[in-house]
This record gives C-alpha cells, structure tokens and sequence, in this order.
C-alpha cells in the first residue's frame, strides 16, 4: 500500500508573496543599500538569518563601528562580537560562532577577507563555493548569491518555512533545503528579489505579532547543516584548497624555470660576446687564461703554455750554477 503524500501548492505561495510584496518592498532600501559589499552582504545576511531585519540592520551599523575593518572582526573572540551586537540577538553565540568561522574559511582560501572571486565564477561553482565555507547556513549562502551577483535564488530560513507550512503552501514536515529549492523553482528569476523581500517582510510581521521563544535545546542539525553533508562538504572545501595551493606551486614552478631560461640566455650571449671580442684582435678564444711575457722590445700576450716554456731553460740555468734569484731594484 502507497502512502500519499501532500504536494507543495504554488497558488498559495504565490498568495502569500503578493500579501507580502509591498512591505518586503519597503525594505529594499535598509536590507540591501546601495554601496554594500559582498562581505558586507555577507555579515548582514548572518544576522538577518532567524533573526528580525531592525535587528539585523542595527547590529551591522555597530559592527562597522566597533572594528576597524572585516578582518579586524575576523580575528576578535567570539564575546566580543556579541557585545557589539547585543546578548539579546536571537541566538547570538551560535551566529557569531558560525559568522567567525565562515570568515575564517574565507581568509583560507582568499588570504583576505574577500569574496569578489564569486563575480568571476560560474553560477555551480559560486554555489559550491558558498556551501562548503565552514559553518555555513543555505539561507546566507542563497542571499550572498541572489543580492551579490544577481543569481537565480530565493532564500528560505527556519522562520519562513514555519510561516508557509502555515499557510498551506508546503506539508508538515518538510526539509527546508528541499522548499528552498522548490520555491526557487517556482519564482521567476526577475521576481526572485521581490520573493526574498515578501519572505523577510513576512517573518518580521511573525517577530512583532508573534515572536517565537528560545527553545532549551539547539535547533535540530538537520535544519542548520549546508545542503550538503559535512563530511562532502569538508572534504569539498579541501579539494578546492589543494587545488588552489596546487596552482600557486605550479606557477612557482614556471617562474623558476623562466629564470633558469634567463641565466641560461645571459650566459649564451656573454660567451659571444667574448667570440665577437676575439674575432676581433686576431686572437683564438681558448678559454684559458692569457699571461704576459716580458721579453725585450715590450710585454707580448702569450698563452701560459708558451710561458712555462720559455721559463724552462731559466729554471735549468739556475740549477747548474747554484746562483739565486733576487729581484731587482730600482
């Protein structure tokens, strides 16, 4: 026997969106201000993440105020970011913990805080790139990815697929990565902002009306972990590490050599050089050093051969009569 299954309904999330447009519209201009950078992108997405957009908006004015610049906030404890942005923030020490270690996996790859690489890749390899960053959570990777480089996307977090269960546009019990992906599919990709607006704006109005309660316990992994296991993920995250260390040893490699091509050049052009130099005087480059010989009549460039030789019979004078050579003044 087959058990049926309720299908997600796409009349009602369409319902739902247009009841939402105009306020997620109206926080176009504080979620997503002109002049905002990826990494700034970034932070603010973790903070919006479970949270209200008024919190989240707040607590990045103060971050931008409290550190000098992205990595000064990368290398502070934990404590310290929570100070700056309140105790008070919706699940405070696990954002931060998430938000510092996603930044860390960041300064690995890119030896910086920097995410300008997504504007240079294709849209698998930007996804791929945002979902194995350590700590990471699909709805801050699908935001980065739609508000940053204007990838098809609609971000989905835990409050907004409560909010649509609600509304009968999905089943109870239904993974938030799969209605992430099915209400992607079903929002055109020109109405993918105005979609992730209506969302926001919708949790917000749950935050004033109806605001949920800290449960005892974290959240289940499942709704926490990146789309992919972490096991996957890590080892994915590696693979892209090694193969970025790969490529800087590979071009190590090539400059070497492209020095070592270089010397070798010099040394080519150096030898004839002397060739051209030695054409010249009428002499034969040996390679061997050339002593001088003074004879009477002025001093004659002869090879050391030439000189042993007529040192010979200098030598064999001396030996026969015992006599010793002095220097001789001037």
């Amino acid at each position: 026997m087959t058990v049926k299954t309720e299908a997600p309904n796409a009349a009602k999330l369409a319902t739902f969106l247009k009841k939402h447009t105009a306020a997620g519209n109206a926080l176009r201009t504080t979620c997503e201000p002109a002049g905002m950078d990826l990494v700034e992108l970034f932070v603010h997405s973790y903070l919006l993440w479970q949270a209200p957009s008024a919190d989240a908006t707040a607590a990045l004015k103060r971050l931008k105020s409290a550190f000098i610049d992205w990595n000064d906030m990368r290398v502070s404890l934990v404590s310290d970011i929570i100070d700056v942005i309140g105790h008070k923030h919706w699940r405070a020490h696990d954002r931060v913990s998430r938000l510092r270690e996603a930044m860390n996996g960041i300064f690995r790859r890119e030896h910086k805080v920097s995410l300008e690489r997504l504007r240079t890749l294709m849209k698998k390899d930007a996804v791929s790139y945002m979902d194995t960053l350590p700590g990471m959570v699909p709805f801050v990777a699908n935001r980065v990815l739609l508000v940053g480089v204007d990838f098809h996307s609609v971000p989905l977090e835990e409050f907004g697929l409560q909010l649509l269960v609600q509304a009968g546009v999905f089943p109870s019990g239904m993974g938030l990565v799969d209605a992430a992906n099915w209400v992607t599919r079903h929002v055109k990709a020109e109405e993918a902002r105005e979609g992730h607006g209506a969302l926001v704006a919708a949790v917000d109005h749950m935050w004033e009306t109806n605001p949920p309660k800290l449960p005892k316990t974290s959240s289940k992994p499942s709704e926490l972990a990146p789309p992919k296991p972490v096991e996957e993920a890590r080892a994915s995250a590696k693979a892209l590490v090694e193969a970025q260390l790969a490529a800087e040893r590979v071009a190590l490699m090539a400059e070497r050599a492209a020095r070592r091509e270089e010397m070798r050049r010099e040394k080519l052009a150096l030898k004839a050089k002397e060739a051209r130099d030695a054409a010249k005087t009428g002499a034969k480059p040996t390679g061997k050093p050339v002593a001088k010989l003074v004879v009477k009549g002025g001093a004659k460039p002869v090879a050391k051969p030439a000189l042993k030789a007529a040192a010979k019979p200098v030598l064999k004078l001396v030996a026969k009569t015992g006599a010793k050579t002095v220097a001789k003044k001037k």
